[in-house]
């Protein structure tokens, strides 16, 4: 097996670990070693977001690619949304040593005191942030423990969806197969609502889905949550 660490890129590293995780592999100690010390090194450095864990150049320089395939173009939504998956993934990883402590902490702390910041725009909603893609990558973050395993953003953040059905089994605006992804990774006892409504869509529709790394990763989080629901 291939390492799962590129050097070059955060996102192919967050994605590659993510992939390993979804379908079940085993990850060796020396690839969360690798992995957990190149995450930790990547907090605070030149663009990060809040203060969490920073794209290199390769991924400034480049759309991020999500890991069901969706790009996300602009600048401050690659550098949070990667600080927030990139989070999610050190925990993940179960690696516990004081350097992956302290870079946690900061990175909850930063996109925490941006959150208590924005409290103050009366748009603000609990347990969102930004964009309807960042506030997915937001609810990544807090379904693995981050900022605090505040359930409440959950809650609150899953009732704010249930605004944007569209009726047909969607959610306006939201990139829908990337948010496939973040709810089937919620505990089942605040996703349920919106994985049964989405269910009934996906088990009527035939998606037309690309056989390539994106597209078998789509087919295995519909497999999970059909499964569930």
């Amino acid at each position: 097996m291939n390492s799962l660490l590129d050097k070059n890129s955060l996102a192919n590293t967050v994605n590659n670990v993510s992939e390993a995780l979804l379908f079940g592999k085993k990850i060796s100690e020396k690839d969360k070693k690798e992995v957990s010390e190149f995450i930790v090194n990547r907090q605070g450095k030149f663009g990060s977001y809040a203060n969490m864990f920073a794209p290199t150049e390769y991924d400034l320089k480049n759309d991020l690619v999500l890991f069901t395939g969706e790009k996300i173009k602009t600048g401050a939504g690659k550098s949070h949304m990667l600080g927030e998956e990139s989070s999610r993934i050190l925990r993940k990883l179960n690696v516990h040593n004081k350097d992956v402590e302290k870079a946690l902490k900061e990175a909850d702390e930063g996109i925490l005191s941006r959150i208590k910041a924005s409290q103050d725009d009366p748009r603000y909603v609990h347990g969102t942030y930004c964009c309807k893609s960042c506030t997915c990558s937001l609810w990544l973050n807090v379904s693995a423990g981050g900022l605090g395993k505040d359930t409440e953003m959950l809650k609150s953040g899953l009732k704010w969806l249930k605004k944007f059905r569209d009726g047909n089994g969607r959610w306006k605006s939201f990139p829908f197969y990337y948010t496939l992804y973040v709810l089937n990774e919620i505990d089942l006892k605040y996703s349920a609502d919106e994985l049964k409504y989405v269910a009934e869509y996906l088990k009527d529709k035939k998606l037309r889905i690309v056989q390539d790394k994106y597209g078998k990763r789509r087919e295995f989080i519909i497999k999970k949550i059909l499964e569930k629901v």
